[in-house]
């Protein structure tokens, strides 16, 4: 009789402890689903426009959405800067951190992409837009160009340009406030797969 009394004992203890290592299970398997892997939402802040050296690659932006070239300031990107290209066509020019595809880069390039691309197709144009108001060169009003139209964009933009491309375009002037006599708009395009600036040039239609 003792013995038939303590077996539904042992038979309820023995439940209650299954029961309890389903219900810890069921509950580590939610909270694993749930729960964040350690590190996996921060975000990375990198400094904004930098070259691969740390320097400045571009003039502050305005918040606008208008490029703004000074007519003084530094020799962009350097001479240090593109000393590196004439080695690596995948050396960095300028890093550029943007609100819709995060962190982008300009890199020496190809003539079908990048610097090597820009300077090899536009140099000419940019010398148009600066003309004899400033004593930059043509790649200091490209750059700051860049910088401002990716990091402040106006209001819609970038655009699908497509082939997993996108466009970015703004107005241009001046630190005196007058504009391009010809071109006075830039507009860049990226590689949305690749985040890489394929090319920067200044053109007369305000838009994509």
């Amino acid at each position: 009789m003792p013995q038939q009394r303590r077996r539904p004992v042992v038979t309820a203890v023995a439940a209650l402890i299954a029961a309890g290592l389903v219900a810890g299970f069921a509950l580590t398997a939610q909270r694993s689903g749930e729960d964040p892997v350690i590190g996996a939402g921060a975000a990375t802040v990198t400094p904004s426009a930098t070259a691969a050296d740390g320097a400045p690659a571009a003039e502050g932006a305005p918040r606008d959405g208008t490029v703004t070239i000074t007519r003084t300031g530094p020799d962009l990107p350097g001479a240090d800067v593109l000393d590196r290209c004439d080695t690596d066509s995948r050396a960095t020019v300028a890093r550029y951190d943007t609100a819709a595809l995060g962190q982008v880069v300009l890199q020496c390039g190809t003539s079908g992409q990048g610097y090597e691309h820009i300077r090899v197709r536009h140099t000419a144009d940019w010398r148009d837009v600066l003309g004899s108001r400033s004593d930059r060169d043509w790649d200091d009003a490209m750059l700051t160009a860049v910088q401002s139209v990716l990091e402040s964009p106006p209001s819609g933009y970038p655009q699908d340009a497509g082939d997993g491309k996108v466009c970015y375009a703004a107005p241009v002037r001046f630190d005196d406030g007058s504009r391009p006599a010809a071109e006075p708009n830039v507009r860049v395009i990226v590689s949305a797969t690749t985040d890489r600036v394929i090319t920067a040039f200044p053109t007369d239609d305000g838009g994509c």
